[in-house]
């Protein structure tokens, strides 16, 4: 009897550990807004565009700004994330900043990180990723519970020039 008694306040233990454990997760940052869950989904010429990186701009000046982003997955979507932990997004509008590079590795380079030992290119249209001269928005709306794919147009490998060239 002794033990089924001693069993039973261990699971009570371990239980109390657990939700004590999920409840000591790290505070929100003060002022963060209600967030609204926001998946955006990429394709280029009809295929998704995988492991490309997504970022929200606010529009308005007048809203405070959260780093906003995340990165698309093998379907091209993006599960958007404030200060990459917080799931969602909070309500406003926004520019969409999306980027995507290949690097390819030339001649003997001294180190992996010596850039005088690869090229670059971008994957998506370069205008596109930059919060100046993207023509893509979104609007995160309370209720709001989809948003249309976005045609990011005709795949493209571009060259990224060094500085210097």
């Amino acid at each position: 009897m002794l033990s089924n008694h001693f069993h039973f306040l261990l699971f009570c233990s371990a239980v109390f550990c657990l939700a004590l454990a999920g409840c000591s997760g790290e505070p929100k940052p003060d002022g963060l807004p209600k967030l609204y869950p926001v998946s955006l989904s990429f394709t280029q010429e009809g295929e998704p565009v995988k492991d490309a990186s997504v970022r929200l701009v606010a529009v308005s000046e007048s809203q405070t700004n959260w780093s906003v982003g995340g990165s698309t997955n093998a379907t091209g979507t993006a599960a958007l994330k404030t200060y990459g932990k917080y799931p969602g997004v909070p309500e406003g509008k926004y520019k969409i900043v999306i980027s995507k590079y290949e690097r390819e590795q030339i001649g003997n380079a001294a180190s992996m990180y010596d850039a005088h030992g690869e090229n670059t290119y971008d994957l998506i249209d370069p205008s596109f990723s930059s919060p100046q001269t993207t023509s893509l928005t979104v609007d995160v709306e309370p209720g709001k519970k989809s948003y249309d794919p976005i045609d990011l147009g005709k795949k493209i490998r571009q060259p990224i020039k060094k500085p210097g060239e």
